[in-house]
């Protein structure tokens, strides 16, 4: 990981010698290999088509390493980035350092729309995802037990799995495997356990929702799987630990995104064929299908010196034919609506009209709402949920706290809502 972010920053060094040659960009996008051979070939042939070149900068592996160096590359007289891929959570910081990108007609096909701060639409999404629900159908099949749709559903029927296959030698088996690390992941997890029946980190009008007898009780009954139907160490999972323990078939359910079914279903994976998909449950199996929005997007530099080019290169990224080849190729879920039909695109992602429902009811964490707290927002709530889950605190003291300091940061920040007298511009995803 150190050795990546070595390579990264001298990459930053060497674009930042260099003088700003008309038409060359520099275009910062993941280093996972799907994804980095994609925005190779994609950059290539849009550089072919226009005439320009472009420098590919792979970025860290860990993400949460990306927005400092962002925050600070971007801060620059002269920013050494042009466009770059940017997390969802990351756009409430960076907007003020984001080029402004013109509308055009076809934007209305994107879900969801540009991020818009300061009424300057700032990025574009690129492609979606949306946390899931996995499970090993063929012990659901074996035990003649329904996909669960609430999760009271899903403890019962991991329980229910769980012991019987420990009864019959599988000792490593677990019922339900998630991410409780300290990190926006276990946000993730909790913000989707609160669903829609109340309470949330802050409320779509700006106000701290945290302080209530749900959220209370969800994280109650999340603290009740671990060491019964969760193992002890998902308290230390991420998305990579958690499909490390499903793929290797020692869990019947696991909460992550749409990039493990490729990976379970992989002909070398010990469950592939044996992998069913479906909507995360919900507090009442009535409420519609819901999952954290894990949109990614793009944006350009406000600085850059290549704004046309930017700008068209970004354009070209979020086209239909790209994402079409996108989806295709590496089975990323589209952001333009009219792509979600199509039969090569369901064919690519058969489990596309299975969490189509949840696509429609994505769940946003509060970055428009926080604006640039978000991450300290963030920081916050992942400590406090984890050392909750750990019972280090009670859950009272731990939402109360929380929504105590959220009060006091939207005031300070002023978040909509709170100080509503103060006419300030406001972020919203259209």
């Amino acid at each position: 990981m150190r050795g990546r972010r070595v390579i990264f920053l001298a990459s930053c060094l060497f674009l930042s010698s260099r003088e700003a040659i008309a038409g060359s960009l520099a275009v910062f996008c993941s280093s996972s290999g799907t994804e980095m051979a994609l925005c190779q070939a994609e950059t290539r042939a849009w550089a072919r088509a226009t005439g320009n070149t472009v420098t590919l900068v792979p970025l860290p592996s860990d993400w949460g390493t990306i927005l400092p160096l962002y925050r600070q590359l971007l801060s620059a007289p002269k920013p050494v980035v042009d466009v770059m891929v940017m997390d969802g959570t990351w756009l409430g910081t960076l907007a003020p350092m984001l080029g402004a990108i013109t509308p055009v007609p076809e934007d209305d096909d994107l879900e969801p729309g540009p991020f818009v701060s300061g009424g300057r639409d700032v990025a574009l999404p690129w492609y979606r995802d949306i946390g899931l629900l996995f499970y090993r159908r063929d012990l659901l099949e074996k035990y003649r037990l329904p996909v669960p749709h609430s999760w009271d559903e899903l403890a019962a029927e991991a329980s229910t799995i769980q012991t019987a296959e420990r009864a019959r030698g599988e000792a490593a088996m677990w019922g339900y495997v998630w991410q409780g690390r300290t990190a926006e992941s276990l946000i993730c997890n909790v913000i989707e356990w609160l669903g829609s029946a109340g309470g949330t980190m802050v409320s779509e009008n700006g106000r701290p929702d945290l302080d209530n007898e749900h959220a209370r009780a969800v994280l109650a009954r999340a603290s009740g799987w671990i060491g019964t139907i969760s193992p002890a160490g998902v308290l230390s999972d991420d998305e990579e630990a958690a499909r490390g323990a499903f793929q290797a078939g020692h869990a019947v359910f696991m909460r992550n995104w749409v990039y493990a079914w490729a990976l379970a279903n992989d002909p070398q994976s010990a469950i592939a064929g044996k992998v069913g998909v479906a909507p995360l449950p919900r507090e009442n199996a009535s409420e519609p299908p819901r999952g954290v929005d894990g949109t990614v997007y793009l944006g350009m530099a406000r600085g850059t010196a290549h704004r046309v080019e930017a700008l068209s290169l970004m354009r070209y990224l979020t086209s239909r034919e790209v994402e079409r080849a996108r989806t295709v190729a590496g089975a990323y879920i589209p952001a333009r609506r009219s792509l979600l039909d199509e039969p090569d695109v369901l064919a690519a992602l058969p489990v596309l009209d299975t969490i189509r429902p949840a696509l429609f009811h994505p769940v946003l964490r509060p970055v428009a709402q926080t604006g640039m707290d978000y991450p300290r927002v963030a920081w916050l709530a992942a400590n406090g949920f984890h050392e909750t889950l750990r019972g280090q605190h009670d859950a009272s003291n731990t939402l109360h706290w929380l929504s105590g300091a959220f009060e006091v940061m939207a005031r300070v920040g002023r978040w909509p809502g709170i100080l509503v007298e103060i006419n300030v511009p406001q972020e919203k995803t259209q």
